[in-house]
């Protein structure tokens, strides 16, 4: 007997029910969020897309590059609902949004902040803010304005504002950007550590430096055509299949080496660490963001021969012409089902790398791995970054404008 699902019609029962899905996942918290979940409808932002994808759990493009690539999206739920508990604001507060997409966050800000309180949200393409802006004033929001702008550069004629949101990533802090927010503020902003890994990070004043009082795991479309754009190429591999590197300018790697670096010899090493259901594996990620000379970098797409640790690709340490990404394998033991991490290297300096991230995995889960205290970050721009100095509890990431410490206790 087959059994047939009627599509959900009334958009007030989608709505209900994301923000019901958003509370029970933990993802929505605060009941100003909540509501502002509950009125806001999100298929309103998004022209075109049926009304059952606009509430589900994932991002929607919304502007293509000539190749392809998402220039604009607008984040999944989770994400949207991650950002706004992150950024906290208030009725009455000042905020600037940068990255406007379609106007939804800007919607949804501009209810938090009711009564009293304004958002501007800035975006880089003028078809973009005109959409936004159409969105918003069809939406009945009318404290939220969509202004074409470097989102790096700020809006100074408004500042200084409580709270200021990168719904773009950014591989430094934009230094403009710290001038216009208000004492006491809070600035959200994804920030690359090193390659594909990124946190979202609440920024706080903390004398001349700055501390974070919350940290999420995120990926965001980057920002472009302005001050502190973060450039990034994106290196197709030669052969078959669809994968493809991510590779970001601080990277010392020899790009075109890596086009052809998975045809070339193969090195399979296992770690002997073990992931079980539930494992995360932000905190792997992050740790290996820190040791390694170039990150990690995102390896999404599929070919014959490449077996990744997930069904969309795999993270992969990088060396010149050669790289090593994560691979795992099944098992069971007297706890239940495992997956082994294992990592599988190619090019010239494959073996050695792989053997290198190998190490520094046994590394992380001697050091505790996933049952460790999460770490914690701080982070200073300009001639304050000589106040942040590194100990043997501690990482530090120099970027050109800004020094990001991550203090990671370890074991012992």
């Amino acid at each position: 007997m087959e059994t047939t699902v009627t599509p959900v019609t009334d958009p007030n029962q989608l709505r209900e029910a994301l923000a019901q899905r958003l509370i029970d996942s933990g993802h929505l918290r605060s009941q100003a969020a909540i509501e502002a979940f509950r009125t806001t409808d999100r298929h309103a932002f998004l022209p075109g897309v049926d009304l059952e994808s606009a509430y589900q759990e994932d991002a929607v493009p919304i502007k293509h590059d000539e190749h392809g690539e998402v220039l604009s999206c607008i984040s999944a739920p989770s994400v949207v609902a991650t950002q706004l508990e992150q950024l906290g604001a208030q009725p009455g507060h000042k905020v600037l949004e940068v990255g406007a997409a379609t106007g939804y966050n800007a919607a949804l800000l501009g209810k938090i902040v009711s009564p009293g309180g304004q958002v501007w949200t800035l975006d880089v393409d003028q078809d973009l803010v005109d959409g936004a802006s159409k969105n918003l004033a069809q939406a009945g929001i009318d404290n939220a304005t969509a202004v074409a702008a470097d989102g790096a550069a700020g809006l100074p004629e408004h500042a200084p504002y409580d709270r200021i949101q990168f719904t773009v990533g950014a591989g430094d802090v934009p230094l403009k950007i710290l001038n216009q927010l208000a004492p006491g503020g809070r600035l959200v902003l994804p920030m690359r550590i090193r390659g594909s890994i990124s946190r979202s990070f609440a920024f706080e004043r903390d004398g001349d430096t700055w501390k974070t009082v919350s940290c999420e795991m995120a990926t965001f479309v980057p920002l472009r055509k302005g001050v502190c754009d973060d450039v990034y190429t994106l290196v197709p591999m030669a052969g078959e299949g669809n994968v493809r590197l991510e590779t970001f300018s601080e990277q010392d790697i020899d790009r075109e080496a890596l086009r052809t670096v998975l045809d070339e010899q193969r090195t399979k090493l296992y770690t002997g660490v073990k992931f079980r259901a539930g494992s995360a594996w932000e905190w792997l990620y992050l740790y290996l963001a820190c040791v390694l000379p170039n990150g990690l970098s995102r390896l999404p797409g599929r070919r014959p021969g490449f077996t990744p640790h997930f069904g969309w690709g795999s993270m992969a340490a990088l060396d010149g012409g050669s790289l090593a990404y994560l691979t795992i394998r099944e098992g069971e033991d007297a706890k239940g089902r495992y997956w082994e991490v294992g990592v599988i290297g190619h090019g010239e300096s494959g073996g050695v790398l792989a053997e290198r991230v190998v190490d520094e995995i046994r590394a992380w889960d001697a050091d505790g791995g996933n049952d460790a205290p999460e770490p914690g970050f701080r982070m200073a721009v300009a001639d304050s970054r000589d106040r942040l100095t590194a100990g043997d509890q501690r990482f530090v990431v120099d970027k050109p404008y800004s020094r990001l410490v991550v203090d990671w206790a370890r074991k012992g």
